[in-house]
């Protein structure tokens, strides 16, 4: 068959192609902005980690470097440290309540009298003092290097006036009226904002549902606007009011103890909820990091370097395996946790939970001898049970099979090791189909024998070397049993192969008046009144049923093209060739080597580049989105395109597969 020269040649240029096309750009950017995606979680995680340090610090220090605030209607003045006797919560306490006093007896006389805050000396120690009323005393443990008592003592003086001052007006009803008209306005601008969000969405999300090409990002970042909306107008307005300010002072005293507290000493060290949180943050990052790393390297170069898949997805998983061992060890050492600490309470925990996850640890044991072993690998088409499909991907503790229905189910790795697993793509996938059928006991063998070969000959998915057999299996009780024995190369085919055999079988049966049985009983009637001369006589009349109706001509020199139209309306498979060749071919090979077209350019594999080739899972992906099609339909129409001589594999090795494998064009060969 001579090869088809379709449409003109893509201009290039060195060694990239410039008819790579939208579709190519598309992809491109699409897996760049995946990446970028992932990258941006990890760097907040990180940061998020690293602002969280100081507070881990603090945590797990000893009491010696402990501080309480000083506060004046929730806001923090400076912070008091632990004497030897009495600690840091004590004095701040202490402070605290003889402000408040200090600030409700000026508010409660006829006219608020101003508040005076002196400091003074006495047998050596400095001491605050608001309208004589004792505040604290500045000790050794609240200063500085290179700092003096009554320097420090003149500071905090200073800070107090102000807040007081500030307490005093802010409590005045003047003050509270004209505060209460901010919030008002605060609370408007608040809702206006929040009703122009709402409408923004909901006009991009009619949008969206009109033309499909809005971010993913922009209705979650508009939805979360909306929410930090109303949090900011809550913490102004909670700023105006000295009781607000108070009350969410406590509030966020009450979490942050509550975090930052220990839970748990390890090796003398205590460990928080925001130590865990932070535990847990790392190792979010640390594995969105290690699927960021292997998915590049497998893109990048393993894609390159080796063509079998199972083996790419094996040095994946052990790369995966191996990086999220050494990051998890890095992390606890980061964190300061005593790994042999650790050893004896994960021996306690093994112990206690082995039995309840001994079915989890099969699973990945299972999982990593299926990918070391390589009896089934992801492409295969498998049989388990009833269950029939093609593996997607083998993972550490499951597998994803994909049925015939497009349905994905998810099975356990154990299964595949410890029941009986049929691969019909193992080693090789060329197997063998048994078709049964029966045929009416006053057949002719051997015009049944030509009738079926004529079918198995004349269907383009059955191979001819070796060739189709008719087994004779025995006498039925109403039928001569046959087996009709074919063999395929693409065993995901068989079932649609099947159904068009046996509709051609059942059209060329009907041609040769060929009789299919149904299951008969002979009724004997004796009655001593009935003739059997006369009965004979009739017999004789009516001929025996080899000898029923007048023979008719058998067809000759029946065409390859007469038998498949007998099954070309049942078809899909044949339906699928019968489109691409009348209708699909010209368009379609235009399309794939336009603009939006393939990535056609020069690709290498290990040490030898091939020229103006495109990958086989690229134009798969590329048919499926473009034609409408499954996956599977993909594979169909990229073969028929290289049985019709439109491309090839660049070494003529392979048919056309859904894998990193290169193909090329006849009108692009060099």
């Amino acid at each position: 068959m001579g090869h088809w020269r379709w449409g003109g040649r893509v201009k290039r240029t060195g060694q990239w192609a410039m008819g790579n096309g939208q579709w190519g750009r598309w992809t491109h950017r699409t897996l760049w902005v995946k990446y970028f995606f992932r990258i941006a979680i990890v760097t907040l995680v990180l940061l998020a980690n690293i602002l969280a340090l100081p507070i881990m610090a603090q945590t797990g220090a000893q009491p010696m470097a402990q501080k309480a605030d000083v506060v004046i209607d929730g806001r923090v003045l400076f912070q008091l440290r632990s004497i030897e006797d009495i600690s840091a919560e004590e004095r701040a306490v202490f402070a605290n309540q003889a402000l408040w006093q200090v600030i409700d007896n000026a508010d409660q006389q006829p006219t608020p009298a101003p508040i005076r805050v002196r400091t003074r000396e006495r047998d050596g120690l400095v001491t605050l003092r608001a309208n004589g009323r004792h505040l604290l005393t500045v000790t050794s443990g609240d200063l500085m290097a290179g700092v003096l008592p009554e320097e420090r003592a003149e500071l905090w003086a200073e800070i107090l006036q102000v807040a007081l001052d500030r307490a005093q007006k802010e409590r005045q009803p003047d003050y509270q009226r004209k505060m209460a008209w901010v919030s008002v306005g605060v609370v408007a601008i608040a809702l206006l904002s929040w009703v122009l969000l709402y409408n923004i969405r909901r006009w991009l999300w009619r949008r969206q549902t009109r033309k499909g090409r809005l971010p993913m990002w922009i209705l979650p970042s508009l939805l979360g606007a909306r929410f930090l909306v109303w949090l900011a107008a809550g913490i102004y307005v909670c700023e105006l009011f000295p009781v607000a300010r108070s009350i969410r002072y406590r509030i966020f005293q009450f979490l942050e103890r509550t975090f930052t507290d220990p839970l748990f000493d390890i090796d003398g060290q205590g460990y928080s909820l925001v130590s865990l949180f932070n535990v847990v943050l790392l190792t979010l990052a640390l594995w969105i990091g290690v699927r960021v790393v292997t998915s590049a390297v497998k893109s990048r170069f393993l894609q390159a370097a080796i063509p079998d898949r199972g083996v790419q997805d094996a040095i994946a998983t052990l790369m995966q395996a191996i990086l999220t061992g050494i990051g998890l060890f890095l992390i606890l050492q980061v964190l300061g946790i005593d790994l042999s600490a650790l050893a004896i309470l994960a021996s306690v925990l093994g112990v206690g939970l082995g039995f309840g996850l001994q079915n989890i640890a099969n699973n990945v044991v299972s999982g990593w001898m299926m990918i070391f072993e390589r009896s089934i690998q992801v492409g295969d088409f498998i049989n388990l049970g009833d269950l029939a499909g093609t593996v997607e991907s083998i993972g550490v503790r499951s597998t994803e099979i994909r049925t015939l229905d497009r349905v994905s189910i998810i099975v356990p790795n154990a299964q595949l090791l410890e029941n009986k697993v049929i691969n019909w793509s193992h080693g090789h996938p060329v197997s063998q189909l048994h078709l049964p059928m029966g045929v009416a006991y006053n057949s002719d063998i051997r015009q049944v024998h030509t009738t079926v070969m004529e079918v198995a000959r004349a269907h383009p998915s059955v191979l001819q070397y070796p060739q189709p057999r008719l087994r004779f299996l025995g006498f039925g009780d109403s039928a001569l049993n046959f087996d009709v024995l074919v063999w395929i190369r693409d065993p995901r085919l068989q079932f649609d192969i099947k159904s068009d055999l046996y509709y051609m079988l059942e059209a060329n049966f009907r041609r040769h008046n060929i009789e299919i049985p149904f299951p008969q009983r002979d009724l004997n009637i004796r009655s001593p009144q009935w003739d059997t001369t006369i009965w004979a006589q009739q017999r004789s009349q009516a001929g025996t049923p080899a000898a029923l109706g007048k023979e008719e001509k058998q067809p000759q020199g029946l065409k390859t093209s007469d038998l498949l139209a007998d099954v070309r309306d049942f078809s899909s498979l044949l339906q699928n060739q019968q489109r691409l060749q009348d209708a699909l071919l010209e368009r379609l090979v235009k399309q794939m080597r336009s603009e939006d077209g393939l990535n056609i350019q020069n690709r290498r594999f290990r040490l030898t580049v091939y020229p103006n080739c495109f990958t086989g899972s690229e134009a798969v992906t590329w048919l499926a989105k473009t034609q409408n099609a499954t996956r599977e339909a993909a594979v169909r129409i990229g073969q028929a395109l290289v049985e019709q001589g439109i491309f090839h594999h660049v070494t003529d090795e392979h048919p056309f597969k859904d894998e990193y494998l290169f193909y090329r064009f006849y009108e692009d060969e060099p």
